[in-house]
């Protein structure tokens, strides 16, 4: 089964670098505007933190919030008030949540090969599991394990669980 085996190893490493090249491009736009949102907020060395914003947030979900406390706390030493370090503090509070909560989901789902819902899931058991070293992983490892159910028919009912295709096509799913 060799070749079976080689599909099915290229078709994972795809979706993971996928799933790597969006995370990247999504972190680079979120770096871009907070670099220049501390840029127009007057912080010292916006640009650094724009790229330690692309850097950190590749760490899930404590990597933009340590980001946000590092520029918070050279906002607070060099601001003589307290307007530019509780900018910087809603700057992140208003585009984290914005980019967490809509545009990762559908760019990552889409670019995995995996539903919404099953990654949701997937990294909740993931971290579970395994804690921090789950959640970095929950991702990769959710699809590979869909590539493999894909492929092994005794595990059919997960790449149904997991996938991204509709079961139904249009027509049929019109019928009924």
């Amino acid at each position: 089964r060799l070749s079976l085996t080689t599909t099915a190893l290229d078709e994972a490493g795809d979706r993971v670098s996928r799933y790597l090249f969006a995370q990247f491009i999504v972190n680079a736009c979120l770096g871009v505007v907070i670099g220049l949102g501390l840029f127009l907020l007057g912080v010292p060395y916006a640009l650094l933190w724009g790229v330690l914003v692309i850097i950190l947030r590749f760490v899930p979900y404590i990597g933009i919030w340590m980001a946000a406390m590092l520029s918070f706390a050279v906002s607070l030493a060099t601001s003589p008030t307290w307007w530019q370090p509780l900018s910087v503090l809603a700057l992140f509070a208003v585009l984290e949540p914005v980019v967490s909560m809509i545009i990762e989901p559908m760019a990552f789902s889409r670019n995995a090969g995996t539903s919404r819902l099953a990654m949701l899931i997937a990294v909740a058991f993931w971290t579970w599991l395994w804690g921090p070293v789950g959640l970095l992983l929950a991702m990769p490892l959710t699809a590979c394990l869909a590539v493999i159910a894909k492929n092994v028919p005794q595990l059919e009912f997960i790449a149904v669980l997991f996938g991204d295709e509709p079961m139904m096509h249009s027509s049929v799913a019109y019928y009924q």
